[in-house]
């Protein structure tokens, strides 16, 4: 058994010892006298729980601010997919390291990840010890030969070795109704079905997406997806801004949960989520930041100011989009959506959380630590980040930092042209 013992952190405004024994909390007490592998003075911190990034493209990090300032179908069709093409699975190896990276110094423990080469995501993920829900991007494009070649991928990652499953995890994902087959969504959702997976899509993103579904199948997206089966509480759902109200009603009764990317939502003028109204008829939200690509960095803290500032805006009420929820959706809310028994600090919780300095200007003074977390931190705020019980970032370093760093910089001048 492994233990970790921090002493002296800020809990719900008070001080106490924290004990994490092999990957879960086991005590929340003051002035424990326990004997343990590890200690961490925890004087002027407190404890929070990490994020959890619900929607992410980790081996596109080569490509920030390689294409910005374009409309979304321009951009993935003139500028990303070309690019895509020509990626290895080494490439999404050190992408991916490097994107995790980023996501630990800003406090995320856990990230679902949509994109190619799922294998080498989840070997990565499992290298740096973070929790992962890693997905085979299916897009066949209405091919018939590449959906047959699709699930021919799906197959073979369902088959190939899990390394470390206790923090990571093989999920499904439908691409978006406007690049795959209606054959290759129904095949998606019934392997994802007969296996228990958890199944993640894009949808709604744009009107025209919404648009042209409508005009070629005469239903919305959410419709079209709920006919093909693709709809249920083990769905997430990326983006979802345009929405009617048939389409909320169906979202809220089947539980399917909605991931906001606010920032690259803003970034490509794709359209502003409907946070209050979704909230107050029962969705379930969870936060996440989309792509290095179209965001362009990974930081949760950054998203959550945009989320709560774009809820206040998007309803016209200053008292939507309130510190306390936006914080719920980037934390707990994202934990459960994937099953995970996580994002609060408690007793008998999985051992995820970050540790802040109380001392960060950015965190003076403090009336309210949720509210500055949302509306004032940055990264410099993060001293510790522990994961399923292992420290993977402290006094903001993380071991090998520098060489990632320098891969990825030497990778990235081959995508110059």
């Amino acid at each position: 058994m492994t233990s970790l013992l921090i002493r002296n952190v800020v809990h719900n405004q008070k001080q106490t010892d924290v004990l994490i024994e092999n990957n879960t909390f086991s005590r929340i007490a003051p002035n424990l006298n326990t004997r343990t592998d590890n200690v961490i003075d925890g004087s002027g911190k407190a404890i929070l729980p990490g994020f959890y990034n619900t929607h992410s493209h980790a081996g596109m990090s080569v490509f920030r601010g390689i294409s910005d300032d374009k409309e979304l179908f321009s951009w993935l069709h003139d500028d990303i997919w070309p690019r895509e093409a020509r990626l290895t699975s080494d490439i999404i190896y050190h992408a991916t390291k490097f994107s995790i990276l980023e996501m630990i110094k800003t406090g995320t423990v856990f990230f679902a990840d949509m994109y190619f080469e799922p294998q080498v995501i989840l070997k990565a993920a499992a290298e740096m010890g973070i929790r992962v829900a890693a997905s085979h991007s299916a897009l066949d494009l209405f091919d018939c030969a590449r959906c047959e070649q699709e699930k021919r991928k799906t197959d073979a990652y369902l088959n190939c070795p899990h390394p470390c499953p206790e923090i990571t995890a093989k999920v499904l994902t439908i691409h978006a109704v406007y690049s795959a087959s209606p054959e290759l969504i129904r095949y998606t959702t019934e392997t994802a079905r007969k296996n228990n997976m958890y199944l993640h899509i894009h949808a709604c993103e744009t009107q025209k997406e919404v648009d042209d579904c409508l005009s070629q199948n005469g239903c919305t997206p959410i419709e079209y997806l709920d006919r093909l089966g693709a709809l249920n509480e083990k769905t997430i759902l990326a983006h979802a801004i345009f929405l009617n109200d048939r389409d909320i009603e169906l979202l809220s009764r089947k539980k399917v949960r909605l991931c906001t990317n606010p920032v690259s939502n803003y970034k490509l003028a794709s359209g502003v989520f409907q946070f209050q109204k979704l909230l107050e008829k029962g969705c379930i939200i969870t936060l996440g930041t989309d792509s290095m690509a179209s965001n362009n960095n990974l930081s949760m803290l950054e998203e959550m100011k945009l989320c709560a500032l774009s809820a206040k805006i998007q309803s016209m009420n200053p008292t939507a989009g309130a510190a306390e929820e936006v914080f719920k959706i980037a934390t707990r809310n994202g934990a459960e959506a994937f099953g995970l028994n996580a994002g609060i600090i408690a007793e008998g919780k999985l051992a995820d959380c970050i540790l802040v300095d109380l001392n960060n200007h950015f965190l003076v003074p403090n009336y309210n630590l949720i509210s500055n977390m949302v509306y004032s931190a940055d990264s410099s705020c993060i001293d510790t980040v522990i994961c399923n019980g292992k420290i993977l970032m402290q006094n903001h370093h993380i071991l090998g930092e520098e060489e990632i760093t320098a891969k990825i910089k030497e990778l990235s001048e081959m995508f110059r042209n």
